[in-house]
């Protein structure tokens, strides 16, 4: 496989890894704010129609909740059988969103380094260093796609494929 060849099928895979956290995310605040009675209404009337500057109520859907308090409520709601791997799930998702990711000359893989947010006497400890390979891909977007099976379970929506 060519060099570029192999950064198109990396950009492919990242984008993968990408639209399922946003999905998970978001999955996890509609089965929340689907268990909200008032949520119901609102979602058919008040969120159709904002516009930018409006001012709308917190619920699941709308609150500063982070990834990791979204999902930690999700399980304590949902049926044991679909909880989903919060600590692996935030830890990609972190990783992705405050690491670094680089490669240089005729590297195998791009590589994806996290530092500590803080420096001691000046230096950041390496918090994550990971090649990523198509084995390390292939494994999170499992972990991922699994998640989201649990969550569309959960929502008890019907889960169709692209033709």
């Amino acid at each position: 496989m060519s060099t570029k060849a192999k950064f198109e099928l990396h950009a492919l895979n990242l984008g993968k890894l990408v639209g399922n956290l946003l999905t998970i995310e978001m999955a996890a605040r509609m089965f929340l704010a689907k268990h909200d009675e008032d949520f119901q209404s609102k979602i058919a009337t008040q969120l159709p129609r904002v516009s930018e500057g409006d001012l709308v109520e917190s619920d699941a859907f709308t609150n500063a909740d982070d990834l990791r308090q979204t999902l930690q409520k999700y399980n304590k709601r949902a049926p044991n059988a679909l909880a989903v791997p919060i600590d692996e799930i935030v830890s990609l998702r972190d990783a992705l969103a405050h690491g670094r990711t680089f490669g240089f000359g005729e590297i195998q893989h791009l590589r994806l380094l996290k530092f500590s947010r803080k420096a001691a006497e000046g230096k950041h400890r390496v918090e994550l260093a990971q090649d990523m390979s198509e084995t390390w891909f292939v494994h999170n977007i499992r972990v991922l796609e699994s998640a989201l099976q649990s969550l569309t379970q959960a929502l008890d929506y019907e889960q169709r494929e692209f033709d």
